[in-house]
């Protein structure tokens, strides 16, 4: 199956199952209309996340790709199935050799979940080992997994809108939704997972407040960036909507390849709890001198 060749001199790199449980699922029945918006957000996690691992590259332009997701017929139902193939052009499939599942695979897990520094770690290894594995693979491209592994990280951010439409079925039509690929089940998606991404959503805050952190990375082309607020460990994203973003040896550049505190004026994305997971970043604020003491 993962070798299969067809005639318009494409490659299977692999195929994956959703199997969509519990539910109406359990009489291999669904909602028709929670199906079809759930297959859009899947669609659009595998074929992105493929494209990245294929070519290197991030890509969010879904006409572009260097990859295809096609549905499958299923032999074999279990409980309401939906079976699709990665497809691809033969040079691409050299890249990972018969490890291109089993990475997509710990790809897409990190994308639709909470993406903690444990999985980063784990994702990262795995690459790795893939890697490593494969003889045909350049010195080039190994040195180039910390890039790869950067564009993973925007592209899970960017997937965000479409993992809230692949879990759209949870609690309606099915009780979960377990992805599977030639290897065996790798993740099982429930009503927490849904829960997280919609919290996720967020809502913006109206004003703008000072925050404090330290910048990890940074797109000058893009204004692009991850920051981590004091007190805290995390990264989150953020977007530098500052005009001088752009320009050499900005502050925020200067801030980041010295990795000292910046502090700045943004509005935020503010989970449920009132947490900044976003900001839009308008400037740096300077804190004012205090007078000297007579």
């Amino acid at each position: 199956m993962l070798q299969a060749v067809d005639t318009k001199s494409e490659v299977s790199l692999c195929v994956l199952s959703v199997r969509y449980e519990g539910n109406d699922a359990a009489s291999h029945e669904t909602d028709l209309n929670q199906l079809g918006v759930s297959i859009q957000g899947f669609a659009c996690v595998f074929a992105l996340c493929a494209n990245t691992l294929a070519t290197g590259r991030l890509s969010e332009d879904f006409d572009a790709l260097d990859v295809r997701v096609v549905s499958l017929p299923v032999a074999e139902h279990h409980c309401f199935e939906v079976l699709v193939m990665v497809k691809s052009m033969a040079t691409s499939k050299e890249l990972w050799s018969g490890a291109f599942g089993a990475v997509l695979a710990v790809v897409v897990q990190y994308v639709l979940s909470r993406r903690d520094q444990d999985q980063m770690k784990y994702l990262n290894e795995a690459m790795q080992v893939a890697l490593r594995n494969n003889q045909a693979v350049s010195e080039r491209f190994t040195n180039s997994i910390d890039r790869m592994m950067t564009s993973i990280d925007k592209l899970a951010d960017a997937l965000r809108p479409a993992a809230r439409q692949a879990l759209a079925p949870i609690e309606r039509s099915c009780k979960r939704i377990d992805l599977h690929t030639e290897g065996g089940h790798f993740m099982t998606l429930n009503a927490e997972h849904k829960r997280a991404f919609a919290e996720n959503e967020g809502v913006v805050s109206e004003r703008l407040a000072p925050y404090v952190g330290v910048i990890s990375q940074f797109d000058m082309a893009t204004g692009a960036c991850r920051i981590t607020l004091d007190g805290d460990t995390a990264r989150i994203p953020a977007i530098v909507i500052d005009p001088v973003f752009g320009r050499p040896k900005n502050r925020y550049v200067e801030a980041m390849a010295s990795a000292d505190s910046i502090r700045v004026l943004a509005k935020a994305d503010l989970d449920g709890d009132g947490i900044p997971v976003r900001l839009y970043i308008s400037e740096i604020s300077e804190r004012k001198q205090e007078p000297a003491p007579a």
